[in-house]
């Protein structure tokens, strides 16, 4: 999930570079001698205060020759190039870097594999994750599988590797996706849906009731319809607005509805949408390091402050699991209080629980 407010050019390249940066074996030991190359020269002109990157250095497959300067160059390829090349100058700096920021600047993973394949023209159905294992779906024959299966592949690990993600496992399967027109049927309860959802709509502002939300979509397989709608704990009239549910339903449909209501507190949804703008990234972080022995997430903002539980793999009784509830438990603070995360959870208070995997708090 991507911040909000303007991003600064360094925040641009820093996104676009990491999805675009990845490279090929051969690829790879040539840019490398570059980069060393252009660290040495970027050393020397340090006290010049304006260190230029050479013009040979290209972006990957795609874009053209990026110029950078200062500190943001060194960040940036320090960011995408892992661990391996660097000087111990550069070694420093990204040191200063806290990894959850990195993350933040990036988009998902498993988005960064899909684009990446599908830019080298493999015919993909789909990526999922289950656990910590990403599979990707393969169409075509069986011989066009076994041909591009190993490509596939070494391409997803590539981008793992690229950001240092090493919690997860790829498995490449041939996709028994089959794709099916939708039966008259079902394309006239969508078109009836949205037409029901959209009246809706209409009737609640024309009598001025703010802030409802609804939302229309199947019980099951059946083809079961329902209208979900969300009524603010601060409405005066809540039964007018079931009220006139009701009566939408009855004058534009035919079909069977389920009505569902729920009470919902402004203050809080607003809270829980900010935060989750920096949760997302923040816990698939931890997600993909395997340092972190993370396993599972919630947050609550019903009672404040706003309290993060994280669930651990790692047993109670291990010597080390205090050490490591106090680990992420730092590692999410420092991101938190940074300024990038300050705009977003504003002065928020929050509370953060760790547990090992027996349920028993490690922070």
């Amino acid at each position: 999930m991507k911040e909000q407010y303007e991003d600064t050019d360094f925040d641009t390249s820093l996104k676009k570079a990491n999805s675009d940066l990845l490279w090929n074996n051969k690829q790879k030991q040539k840019l490398k001698k570059i980069i060393l190359s252009d660290i040495e020269k970027l050393e020397c002109q340090e006290k010049d205060k304006n260190p230029i990157l050479s013009p040979n250095i290209k972006r990957g497959r795609v874009l053209p020759k990026l110029i950078y300067s200062g500190i943001a160059l060194i960040i940036l390829f320090s960011l995408l190039i892992g661990s391996a090349f660097f000087s111990p100058t550069m070694a420093e700096v990204i040191a200063k870097i806290p990894y959850l920021n990195q993350v933040f600047h990036t988009e998902p993973v498993q988005q960064t594999i899909m684009e990446e394949l599908r830019n080298e023209d493999f015919k993909i159905d789909g990526i999922g994750t289950t656990g910590k294992k990403i599979e990707i779906r393969v169409n075509g024959s069986e011989q066009y599988f076994q041909d591009v299966r190993k490509d596939v592949e070494e391409i997803a690990l590539e981008v793992l590797k690229s950001r240092n993600y090493d919690a997860y496992t790829v498995k490449v399967i041939k996709s028994n996706h089959t794709y099916e027109k939708s039966s008259p049927e079902t394309s006239k309860q969508v078109d009836e849906a949205i037409k029901v959802d959209k009246a809706l709509q209409q009737e609640l502002t024309k009598y001025n009731y703010q802030n409802v939300a609804t939302q229309v979509g199947s019980l099951n397989n059946a083809g079961d319809l329902f209208i979900h709608i969300g009524i603010p704990n601060t409405e005066e009239n809540p039964v007018g607005i079931k009220k006139l549910a009701r009566s939408v339903i009855e004058e534009k449909t035919n079909q069977k509805y389920t009505l569902e209501f729920e009470k919902i507190n402004l203050k809080v949804r607003e809270q829980e949408n900010r935060w989750l703008r920096v949760l997302i990234p923040m816990f698939d972080g931890l997600y993909s390091k395997k340092e972190y022995y993370f396993k599972n997430y919630s947050f609550s903002a019903q009672s404040q402050p706003m309290t993060l539980y994280i669930e651990t793999t790692m047993s109670y009784s291990n010597p080390n699991s205090k050490q490591l509830g106090k680990k992420i438990e730092n590692t999410i603070v420092e991101f938190l209080e940074s300024e990038e995360a300050k705009k977003i959870i504003k002065d928020d208070e929050y509370e953060i629980i760790v547990y090992s995997k027996e349920k028993k708090k490690i922070n």
